[in-house]
């Protein structure tokens, strides 16, 4: 059983359902419609006690499902009283990490198998927030969660755990699960994605999103609607209304790349640059790298950035370091996003 999130005439729905087996294929069914507000049904008699209304019991049973109360609960806690929740937290995951035991290799192997690397990129990236996927499948046991569930209940459950991804996230993370980077060559790939051009990064996003709405082992089990499919709407809302943080995958670049091993920051220097220095390092003047939009002077990044990268034929490691720390350094002066 697991909780869903529908929208039915433009009101968010919830409902109780759950996968079953058919064949060989997850499928799922609705068990209860909750409503809009799941919240109704709990009740507080007092203190930091509380209970699910008997009424959710009885229309589950009156339908013929079985019923068990610390499950149902379970479906119920983010709606429950704030201040309440928080006192009973410690109660709640007193379990949590108690029956952990070493998997063996068949099991690792069989998750492996029987889970989607769409879905393992998802989940990777929400516990770990890191866009480099070489060790995307070092941890078997972070995707067991992903067995034995319908389609429909899979997106469910990562849909809830991307309520934690923060705007200046979103781009990041489409990047990261649609594994962009493989289509561009650049070491920067993996650590500086908003490096990358812009036009090409957009092609590259829409031929993966197509690729994953026709890819019916991903899809099976689920009936599919005309169109793209309402789960893959919010990627793309994702990819093209947010953009990537200012400066993260350039600290990323240095960790990876510059400081690696050492206790110390990037280079001396590296982290400030004055007006007059980043003017020289772009081959403009300061008046017109002042007037400069953001949009601009990123267009004007990225144009240089192509010349200058060190996997290009006559590429120059240093001076493209120079260039990336003049970016930064004037992009924290603009305001506009013109």
């Amino acid at each position: 059983m697991y909780l869903a999130r529908h929208f039915i005439d433009n009101c968010l729905h919830y409902q109780l359902c759950e996968s079953w087996l058919d064949g060989e294929v997850y499928r799922n069914r609705k068990l209860l419609d909750i409503g809009s507000d799941p919240e109704q049904y709990i009740v507080y008699p007092g203190g930091t006690s509380f209970y699910i209304d008997d009424q959710i019991f009885e229309r589950l049973q009156a339908a013929g499902h079985t019923v068990d109360y610390d499950e149902v609960e379970t479906f119920f806690l983010p709606f429950l009283d704030p201040y309440i929740l928080n006192r009973l937290d410690s109660f709640f995951n007193r379990g949590a990490g108690r029956n952990w035991k070493r998997m063996d290799k068949e099991t690792r192997i069989h998750i492996l198998n029987n889970t989607h690397i769409f879905d393992r990129r998802r989940i990777h990236f929400l516990r770990f927030g890191q866009t480099d996927l070489r060790d995307l499948d070092r941890s078997p046991s972070l995707y067991k969660i992903l067995l034995d569930k319908s389609r429909d209940e899979l997106e469910q459950l990562i849909l809830e755990r991307e309520q934690e991804l923060q705007p200046n996230e979103y781009k990041q993370y489409i990047f990261a699960i649609f594994d962009l980077q493989h289509h561009f060559p650049q070491s920067c790939a993996r650590t500086m994605p908003h490096a990358l051009d812009s036009e090409q990064l957009d092609d590259c996003f829409i031929h993966e999103i197509c690729r994953l709405d026709s890819d019916k082992d991903f899809w099976k089990g689920m009936k599919r609607e005309s169109g793209l499919v309402s789960y893959l709407k919010r990627y793309v809302i994702m990819f093209f209304d947010y953009g990537f943080p200012d400066g993260q995958s350039w600290n990323d670049f240095f960790r990876a790349h510059i400081g690696s091993g050492q206790e110390s920051g990037p280079p001396p220097g590296a982290q400030r640059m004055s007006a007059r220095e980043a003017s020289t390092v772009f081959g403009v003047s300061q008046a017109e790298l002042g007037a400069m939009s953001k949009k601009s002077l990123t267009r004007l990044y990225r144009k240089k950035a192509h010349e200058l990268h060190p996997d290009k034929e006559g590429g120059n490691h240093e001076r493209f370091i120079e260039l990336s720390t003049a970016y930064h350094e004037i992009l924290r002066t603009k305001s506009d996003t013109r």
